[in-house]
């Protein structure tokens, strides 16, 4: 199989001349929204267990005898066994199938998630965080190469933008779950209530997933294969033209981390001071997200590296509006509603466009990549507000770097158009 690197097909490689327009799989059916709806509940779920020590930081530094500055290690160590796990999701797949590790992994995920209440130090505490994310770590890469294998050309953007926006929404949606359930059952009964949905969730997987796996079979298909068919060059030119992708994912997961955690230890004294106004602050930044679903249909038929590059300059200017109105709630609030708007369309444009890139082949190890930069910046954001000790600085700051993601999408893309058509 040639690597098609021009094709505007959003993901697949050619399997050769008249294949069909999209997949043969049970996804090209009326099952096409039960996979949707499966992938970005349980999706919430687990990137929620992400962001859900946020707003439980005084409750679990008092618990684990820190303060909330260290207790913020309770984030970081889930981020980075969670990165470093979707490293590993494409051999994975290829040996056991994508819907396999996805129902072990979530079914593993609940066990540990039961186990982080039990913590009696801080120690501990952090190796049970680590250990939620080492089985939570194969989730996002392989959801997204089984849409980006599985999914009809026609509902791959709307598709792509429901599920980044749900998993995105749990920046959100997790901070205020775990703000309203501990409240009602403390912060050991946020983990004790989403373990049991996570058992549940990962039974759904299994049901709604198709067994076939693209991927796998074109991998076993190709392996007596000799080398130069592989075609190393353009393997290698690929993962070159992927690389871009990979920093600008990792300055958007920081940039969001980076955030909610500034403002949950250095906002305004009326919103750290007052758990209402904090939960009306997190929750502003829903109809974004739903917003941003209502118009994927009509951002889909935009290229995903324009889409992609025009969402960071909306995001960019959310967040520098974090750096410059920071100090009031209501300033905030706007800021973080423009923010989540440019969200809700970076994660579906930069995923198709690495589908596009790496193809049914390498789509898993592409979008394993993927996941591990995004988990990775998840991790480093959470110590960024450490450097600056205040909002306006944090904002100001990640702003710059998503207006450079700008100029990079935009400057590679057109090396790759001029590359084009040389080749053609």
């Amino acid at each position: 199989m040639s690597l098609r690197t021009t094709s505007p097909r959003p993901t697949r490689a050619a399997a050769g001349d008249g294949a069909p327009d999209c997949p043969a799989s049970p996804e090209a059916g009326q099952s096409v929204w039960r996979v949707i709806t499966g992938i970005s509940l349980l999706g919430m779920l687990v990137v929620g267990q992400l962001y859900v020590a946020i707003p439980l930081l005084p409750d679990i530094g008092r618990a684990w005898g820190v303060d909330q500055a260290s207790a913020t290690w309770a984030t970081s160590a889930y981020a980075s066994t969670y990165a470093l796990v979707s490293l590993f999701t494409g051999p994975l797949a290829r040996r056991f199938g994508t819907r396999t590790v996805l129902v072990a992994g979530v079914s593993a995920l609940a066990v540990a998630t039961a186990c982080v209440p039990l913590a009696d130090s801080f120690g501990a505490g952090l190796a049970l965080r680590a250990g939620q994310g080492v089985f939570a770590g194969v989730y996002v890469p392989l959801v997204y190469a089984y849409l980006n294998a599985h999914m009809p050309a026609s509902k791959l953007p709307t598709a792509l933008t429901i599920v980044s926006a749900c998993m995105a929404g749990t920046i959100v949606a997790g901070q205020v779950e775990s703000q309203l359930l501990a409240a009602v059952v403390g912060w050991r009964g946020t983990f004790w209530v989403t373990a049991p949905l996570l058992l549940v969730g990962a039974q759904i997987l299994r049901r709604v997933l198709a067994p076939e796996d693209p991927a796998r079979a074109e991998a076993a298909g190709a392996s007596g294969e000799p080398a130069a068919r592989a075609d190393r060059g353009a393997v290698r030119r690929m993962w070159l033209r992927l690389l871009p992708l990979y920093v600008v994912g990792l300055t958007c997961s920081s940039t969001l981390t980076a955030v909610y955690t500034s403002v949950q230890l250095y906002g305004p004294p009326s919103l750290v001071g007052d758990g209402q106004a904090m939960l009306t602050l997190r929750a502003t930044a829903i109809p974004a997200l739903v917003l941003g679903v209502l118009v994927a249909p009509l951002l889909g038929r935009i290229p995903a590296r324009k889409r992609g590059a025009g969402a960071f300059a909306v995001a960019a200017l959310g967040i520098c509006g974090a750096g410059v109105f920071g100090g009031t709630a209501a300033g905030l609030a706007g800021a973080m509603f423009v923010f989540m708007l440019g969200l809700a369309a970076i994660g579906p444009a930069v995923v198709q466009e690495i589908g596009s890139i790496s193809g049914v082949a390498h789509g898993v190890m592409a979008t394993a990549l993927y996941g591990f930069t995004l988990n990775i910046g998840g991790g480093v954001g959470a110590q960024i507000p450490l450097a600056f000790g205040e909002v306006r600085g944090v904002g100001l700051f990640m702003s710059a770097l998503l207006g450079g993601c700008v100029v990079l999408l935009v400057v590679t893309g057109r090396r790759r158009r001029r590359a084009s058509y040389v080749t053609d």
